[in-house]
């Protein structure tokens, strides 16, 4: 209840969020002291962290492999990415969807859009496809309506995959616009999402650098050891432990 979670931040010595979104919700909603709260991105929950070598293999190819991930079709804006495939091929680009963790409604169908409804990681195969996935793609797209954070973009990023994602909620904490992908504003079509796609996928230097930065960004806050690694830190600011 909002009074029992009124009463942990206050008795907390500090109060850790994964963007600054969630931060400044406690601080509204709850009455949390500003000195307390710190923003800690989340890391990519992976067993298996690739080398940065195999994660800068990652090139552009000649397919434009567009890759959703999500459970729920609607709320991840699963629309939006079909309509950025669609818009993709008008351009002439040759391009493709797979959309892993759900089926779309009947409606959305196209010899260029496959779809994956479940891989479960603990099973050997599928984390084998999933791996694939993340290796072979060539954005991963999410033009999700609202989330508290967004774990998978930090999962692309330590594959050098950019990531497109939707400007709301808490997704700027795991999506940093020009890093490791593109932010766009929250009602964006399918044709902004292709426009974007379009002008670095033209431009094998631009989605180089895109690469390299997305892997930049994961080593350098989007994985658990710099969440642990800044945790100490606070607890030794605050006395303690030394």
């Amino acid at each position: 209840s909002l009074e029992t979670d009124q009463k942990a931040i206050e008795k907390s010595l500090f109060v850790t969020y994964p963007s600054e979104w969630a931060a400044q919700s406690a601080i509204k909603h709850y009455g949390a002291s500003k000195e307390k709260i710190f923003v800690l991105p989340f890391g990519a929950n992976m067993d298996e962290i690739p080398d940065r070598a195999v994660a800068l293999e990652h090139t552009k190819g000649t397919c434009c492999k567009l890759l959703f991930i999500g459970v729920n079709w609607k709320d991840k804006g699963g629309e939006l990415a079909y309509e950025c495939l669609m818009e993709l091929l008008k351009l002439g680009i040759d391009a493709e969807l797979t959309v892993v963790g759900c089926t779309p409604p009947d409606q959305f169908k196209h010899i260029k859009l496959n779809v994956i409804p479940f891989l479960n990681k603990n099973k050997h195969n599928d984390f084998e496809r999933l791996k694939s996935l993340w290796k072979d793609s060539t954005f991963l797209i999410l033009p999700t309506r609202i989330d508290a954070f967004g774990i998978v973009f930090c999962e692309a990023a330590a594959y050098g995959l950019p990531s497109l994602g939707t400007n709301t909620g808490g997704v700027a904490g795991a999506l940093h616009d020009g890093k490791n992908g593109y932010l766009m504003p929250f009602d964006a079509r399918g044709k902004e999402y292709a426009m974007q796609i379009a002008n670095v996928f033209n431009d094998t230097n631009a989605y180089r650098n895109l690469v390299i930065k997305s892997r930049d960004e994961f080593e350098k806050e989007l994985n658990w050891d710099s969440w642990a690694g800044r945790v100490k830190e606070i607890l030794k600011e605050n006395n303690i432990f030394s």
